[in-house]
């Protein structure tokens, strides 16, 4: 049997076991120099950095500039002992620029050389890929008014040819997500395609879809700015940036997971204009307003949030930090992370890799001699038991507990370990809430209720009167139909419908009658029962109260809780 050989195909295997040869004695080389390795060849450099030296020098010296933030550039290099290399960067240092080197292959070098036949095809992009200033922003968002003119914006891009559009795309990107208020960004792979999803008022909305070769850039540039391994894609990485805006700077966290056809990306925008800090801005019913103002006025006691991820527990906690703050108190918070920072105040962030806990964090803020404790998340019998006890012994303490209701508060203390009797003694006031969309006030349209809406309404409404909860009805009776609206869509709220969105809220507030059932190990239902007589709307009250009002939708509010249950 004769043996043939493909002399293409054998050159071809040769360079890439030389070139993979160079890459592991260059990772041995990097210890011995003291700079830390890069592999660059699937890297796409930065046109700034590139444009701080020029090519001719870069070829010369050996070395090549990938990366620039702010006064920092990243600068790879194959001969880190070469004293021209010193001459070429001393000027850049007496000008206030910080060097951050790297050693790296031929292969890496030459790759970034060959991207400045690129760069002097293309005009000069502006300085900073992501400090954006106020200007730039509104001029990227007046290029779209709704999606579709976002995602034409996207494929103009996407199809252009110059080096800089990846730059480009992220920017849209972001300014996309600040148009339209998003939380979310998420960037999908899937089998022939990668999705771009934006999460708006708590939805996922489609925004456009690019291919494969667009992604590799984009995660390189993603990981990159926010200080994640390169050359890790088999594990999660977790890892931030900031977005300066002149004004305000929007911080965005940013988390990678390995998937079946890529890395997927999901960055958080956390922009602190639209931090709800104001207890005036929080959509209490009246009495649950009296309720939770008589709650904070004592001088101990716990306090706690329920509901499920992405419900406002936080940002509830963090208009009773606003509204308590005052110089004379000492105000510690636990959080994991911190989402916004409030000014006076001190806010620590979990670290449980080094054994920062909830309740390692709150035992030591006890030794802080506090007035407040905010404890991010109640999520363990330890945790549960301290918050307690700092109530006990003449703290304020907020914190947030995973429960479905109100009243599902005390079996879930009592699940933790907490005796029935200290939670008597401790516990002021447990709220439950849920984040609804409202409806956008330029184009939402009047209709009247249908027979199966008027049938909830008229129900709800009057339990309502039963229970003794008629001044919370905001002047509403019993009615064969009811003026409600519902959404349509316009230019002012992206064609949704809705804009922003509002919590609906329940709460029970610890009194003789749950004091006296603390020591049957009440369920839920009980607890209900018994709390019935506070006068405080149920989440389904609530929510139908404020759906009379305009706020929402009879479709949005049904998404969220159970019109037709108990």
């Amino acid at each position: 049997m004769a043996i043939t050989f493909d002399d293409a195909v054998q050159n071809h295997e040769l360079e890439d076991l030389r070139k993979n040869e160079e890459e592991e004695l260059v990772k041995i080389l990097s210890d011995k120099y003291g700079l830390p390795y890069i592999d660059l060849r699937g890297l796409a450099p930065e046109p700034d950095a590139m444009q701080v030296i020029k090519e001719e020098d870069a070829r010369e010296v050996g070395l090549a500039p990938f990366k620039i933030v702010g006064r920092k550039l990243y600068i790879a290099t194959i001969s880190p002992g070469n004293p021209r290399m010193e001459e070429l960067l001393r000027p850049l240092e007496t000008r206030g620029t910080e060097l951050i080197l790297f050693l790296c292959s031929h292969a890496s070098l030459n790759h970034v050389l060959s991207r400045y036949v690129d760069l002097n095809k293309g005009s000069k992009v502006e300085s900073g890929m992501l400090e954006l200033t106020k200007e730039k922003i509104h001029g990227l968002m007046e290029k779209f008014n709704d999606v579709d003119e976002l995602k034409k914006t996207f494929d103009e891009i996407s199809h252009s040819q110059v080096l800089y559009k990846t730059t480009r795309i992220i920017e849209v990107i972001i300014a996309g997500a600040l148009k339209f208020d998003a939380s979310d960004i998420h960037i999908e792979p899937e089998e022939d395609k990668v999705r771009l999803r934006y999460r708006l008022n708590g939805n996922l909305i489609d925004i456009t879809f690019f291919d494969y070769e667009l992604l590799k850039n984009i995660t390189s540039r993603l990981k990159l700015l926010s200080g994640l391994k390169l050359s890790t894609s088999a594990n999660a990485q977790d890892g931030r940036f900031s977005i300066d805006l002149d004004e305000v700077e929007v911080e965005v966290r940013v988390s990678v997971i390995p998937s079946n056809y890529g890395e997927g990306f999901v960055m958080r925008l956390l922009d602190p204009r639209h931090s709800v800090t104001d207890l005036n801005n929080i959509a209490f019913s009246p009495k649950l307003r009296a309720l939770v103002e008589y709650s904070l006025s004592k001088p101990n006691g716990v306090i706690l949030t329920t509901g499920p991820t992405g419900s406002g527990k936080t940002t509830t906690l963090y208009a009773f930090l606003h509204k308590m703050y005052n110089p004379e108190l000492k105000v510690i918070t636990i959080e994991d992370p911190v989402e916004y920072h409030l000014e006076g105040i001190t806010q620590t962030q979990v670290e449980e890799e080094k054994g920062y806990t909830f309740v390692a964090g709150l035992r030591a803020a006890l030794r802080q001699d506090p007035d407040i404790i905010m404890v991010g998340e109640i999520r363990d019998t330890d945790t549960a038991k301290v918050a307690i006890n700092a109530a006990l012994t003449g703290h304020l303490v907020f914190s947030t507990l995973h429960t479905n209701t109100a009243a599902g508060t005390i079996p879930r203390l009592i699940d933790l370990g907490v005796n029935p009797k200290v939670i008597a003694s401790a516990l002021s006031l447990a709220l439950a809430q849920r984040l609804v969309r409202s409806l956008c006030n330029e184009c939402k349209q009047e209709y009247e209720s249908s027979e199966k809406e008027s049938r909830v309404i008229t129900n709800v409404l009057g339990e309502m009167k039963i229970a003794g909860k008629e001044e919370s009805m905001m002047g509403h009776t019993p009615l064969v139909t009811y003026k409600l609206f519902k959404p349509v869509g316009c230019s002012k709220c992206g064609g949704t419908g809705y804009s922003t969105r509002i919590g609906i809220f329940e709460a029970i507030s610890m009194n003789a009658d749950i004091e006296k059932i603390l020591i049957t190990n009440p369920s839920e239902r009980e607890i209900r029962e018994v709390s019935k007589n506070q006068g405080i709307p149920t989440l389904k009250e609530d929510g139908i109260i404020k759906m009379l009002e305009g706020l929402t939708s009879f479709e949005e509010l049904g998404k969220t809780i159970d019109l037709f249950g108990e």
